[in-house]
């Protein structure tokens, strides 16, 4: 399962220090789109057509961008209905899925090392 990380840990602040939550939403927030090229390569290649026979317009920029993908605005060409095309960051399923190992890894010593009675493991699997 894809997540995002500062969202999910968002709501456990008794697990994570209000200074560091602060800081990984400051991440969120500074997320730079990936190439346009790029994007748009792989909605072509996801959905099979070319921009111009799936999209009457799209816009040339993202309109949103975060660390999971970015989203365009764009019409639909079969129905001329405005759609929002979300385009997945490449790389990020293998970023987040070693992102999640080294968490639970992690977890696991702070569990050991400062006696916790809490599974920190389970807590980061079950966001996973």
């Amino acid at each position: 399962m894809i997540f995002e990380f500062p969202f999910s840990i968002d709501d456990t602040q008794d697990l994570i220090p209000p200074s560091y939550l602060e800081e990984l939403s400051l991440l969120q927030d500074r997320i730079t789109p990936f190439s346009n090229q790029v994007a748009f390569n792989i909605i072509e290649q996801e959905l099979g057509l070319g921009i111009d026979e799936l999209f009457s317009d799209i816009s040339p920029e993202p309109v949103a961008a975060a660390s999971l993908g970015q989203v365009y605005q764009a019409i639909f060409r079969p129905s001329g209905q405005m759609v929002a095309v979300k385009v997945q960051r490449p790389g990020v399923l293998a970023a987040i899925s070693l992102d999640s190992l080294i968490l639970r890894s992690v977890a696991g010593l702070v569990r050991r090392a400062r006696k916790l009675n809490t599974d920190l493991q389970v807590v980061f699997s079950t966001r996973a």
